[in-house]
């Protein structure tokens, strides 16, 4: 279904649950957000005619742009602005796009009550299953759960939680690298399990990696503490507090815990990629998880070497040709694959 079709089914209140969250993803997505803001435009300017067509006296419309913030429209030669001079009809289009808007970001675990389709029946029936949120390479997504918690996923990452959690427990299961702010609830501790590590907390904001296939599981406490688990047992427990971060490695058994900024350390979730000192296995994963493709490394000794940087928000191309520069090696593009030799 194309982002009109969902937009369109959004403001008539018959979208499903599975096409609500595929609008939410195309939000991130610069092209398909482009096409979304078109759509919104010519259904404001649609509604600006349709309400003129009704009075005798139809008045030259200004040129609208509709951006992202909404910004007032020119004003007339009188002085006073279009908005304000139609402040009524007008008014309340704005509101429902805007509102529309505000919805699709921040009420991501929620659908309209009013809405009486089956799916939204069988979910009422069903809010003991769990829900499942993977996001592929070179994709993240954020959500809200139930009780109100934040979460933030990283590309090639996982989470399972429950549509509602229980009265006593809020349970959830974590694969790859994801970021929680937990709303405090005294009443029910807030379990995330992760590989054959489980955490603990109350009220806290810190991130988890545990990629499948690595075998490094750390986290890192921006505010709060936590409590973590590292065999199913409880016998081996370690809390950490703000700006600490746990490293681990489960094959040589070596625990770690190291004072850290936790803003920079996690800075990740604003589109910035580090590298400290990482070996070059770990960048060439980073890499194709961060941009969504196949990076192919043909010459063996690039895998003695460890890579430092810091890229903001820049293009694969930018960032490879870093990467080459610093290793003396050099590279060629084959469909989705950057070979480097």
């Amino acid at each position: 279904m194309n982002p009109e079709e969902l937009f369109e089914k959004l403001i008539s209140n018959k979208i499903s649950r599975v096409e609500f969250e595929t609008l939410l993803e195309g939000l991130d997505d610069e092209e398909i957000s482009a096409r979304y803001e078109v759509f919104l435009q010519e259904q404001f300017e649609n509604e600006i005619e349709a309400h003129f067509e009704k009075k005798e006296s139809v008045p030259p419309v200004p040129d609208l742009k509709i951006s992202k913030t909404f910004k007032t429209s020119k004003k007339s030669s009188s002085g006073s602005s279009f908005i304000k001079k139609n402040q009524y009809p007008i008014a309340a289009i704005l509101v429902v796009f805007i509102g529309l808007l505000v919805s699709a970001l921040f009420i991501i675990s929620q659908v309209d009550s009013n809405n009486s389709n089956s799916e939204i029946a069988e979910k009422i029936a069903r809010q003991s299953e769990l829900i499942s949120k993977t996001t592929p390479k070179g994709r993240k997504f954020r959500m809200k759960l139930s009780d109100g918690s934040f979460v933030h996923l990283n590309s090639v990452s996982q989470i399972t939680y429950p549509d509602s959690f229980k009265k006593n427990e809020r349970n959830v299961e974590v694969m790859g690298e994801v970021y929680f702010e937990v709303e405090r609830d005294e009443n029910r501790p807030f379990n995330i399990k992760v590989k054959d590590y489980s955490i603990e907390v109350l009220g806290t904001s810190f991130n988890v990696q545990a990629y499948e296939g690595e075998e490094d599981f750390s986290v890192t406490v921006k505010s709060g503490a936590v409590k973590i688990n590292l065999d199913r047992l409880g016998n081996n427990t370690i809390t950490l507090s703000k700006d600490q971060k746990l490293l681990y490695n489960p094959y040589t058994n070596v625990t770690e815990v190291v004072d850290v900024k936790s803003d920079e350390d996690l800075s990740w979730r604003e589109g910035m990629l580090k590298f400290e000192s990482t070996p070059m296995a770990k960048v060439e994963k980073m890499l194709e998880r961060w941009y969504g493709i196949d990076l192919v490394v043909n010459n063996s000794d690039l895998y003695k070497k460890t890579i430092t940087g810091v890229h903001q928000n820049e293009s694969i191309k930018s960032v490879i040709e870093a990467l080459t520069f610093a290793t003396g090696s050099k590279y060629t593009v084959k469909g989705n694959s950057i070979i480097i030799k």
